[in-house]
């Protein structure tokens, strides 16, 4: 008797909780209700070939690998596509060690204006 009762608070809890016909619809689990049965099916193939429709339309007028490569999208390189992200922060890290070096060498003021480079006062 316990058994039967818990089993009975369970369904009504269970039914509480039911989503509504809205909710089911939207989650795509039940077809609109606002459309025949027999227009169901005829509904969902045109809604899926205009989908089909629309995406073949965008892949053909995707860009080219080369209109890709003149817009600094995507870059030549013979390395895989998934350490090509790591291959661009190796070269910007090896730019910037070359840039810093070529900073640290540069000659003073001092130096440009004792070889007549730069005017001035050697101060």
């Amino acid at each position: 008797m316990e058994h039967l009762r818990k089993s009975n608070e369970d369904l009504d809890r269970f039914l509480k909780e039911r989503p509504n016909q809205q909710e089911l619809v939207e989650k795509n689990i039940l077809k609109d209700p606002k459309i025949a049965p027999a227009l169901q099916l005829h509904a969902e193939e045109l809604k899926r070939a205009k989908l089909e429709a629309a995406l073949a339309h965008k892949i053909e007028s995707r860009p080219s690998v080369s209109q890709l490569m003149d817009h600094n999208i995507l870059h030549a390189s013979n390395v895989a596509p998934a350490l090509q992200g790591k291959e661009a922060e190796l070269k910007r890290s090896q730019l910037e060690d070359m840039l810093n070096t070529k900073i640290q060498e540069r000659p003073s003021p001092d130096a440009l204006v004792e070889k007549h480079i730069l005017e001035g006062q050697v101060v």
